[in-house]
């Protein structure tokens, strides 16, 4: 399992079929973008409908995106009809993201806050307080903090910082959003 776009997630695939060139099986399933429309799935030489689709579904209902999921199977004599390997498949995606460290990533944008030397343990503690991240600070002249928000807190974090620094912050947004791990 592992975080993909729509040519990773081909690439991954490749590679864990590389791996397991003796299973009998690597069925997989992958939603490669953030909108959850770059689909694929394979059964890989089982029954039409029971493997990758029964995966895609697990993808979809655990509200996954950008993921790609293996399922590799060893035939051991048992036919486990149709049934079976729905039933298999879905279950061994299921174990699988379980197990897995499931990244959440949310659109944020950066703001550069540039303050006098007084306001900085001030403006510290506001970032920590709301859990923004913190991409450099630099001295200089002066200090600027930059920092990513949440597209949908901006303009609750330009008020807290207006109202800690009593207006004396220079706020500047960046030019675009991008998605980061929170």
């Amino acid at each position: 399992m592992g975080e993909v776009d729509g040519d990773s997630a081909e690439t991954f695939v490749k590679n864990i079929k590389k791996k397991y060139a003796d299973a009998t099986h690597n069925c997989y399933a992958y939603i490669g973008d953030i909108n959850g429309q770059a689909t694929r799935f394979s059964d890989d030489g089982e029954p039409g409908g029971t493997a990758g689709q029964p995966i895609l579904e697990v993808l979809r209902k655990k509200g996954l995106v950008r993921t790609a999921v293996v399922v590799t199977r060893y035939f051991g004599g048992i036919k486990l009809g149709v049934g079976g390997l729905v039933g298999a498949y879905t279950e061994s995606a299921v174990l699988g993201i379980e197990s897995a460290k499931i990244a959440t990533k949310t659109k944020c944008t950066q703001i550069a806050i540039s303050i006098d030397y007084p306001l900085y343990s001030s403006v510290e503690k506001l970032v920590w307080r709301n859990n923004w991240i913190l991409e450099s600070t630099d001295f200089g002249d002066g200090i600027v903090v930059k920092v990513w928000v949440k597209d949908d807190d901006v303009d609750t974090a330009l008020a807290q910082i207006r109202e800690t620094t009593l207006g004396r912050a220079n706020c500047t947004l960046g030019d675009e959003s991008k998605y980061i791990k929170t």
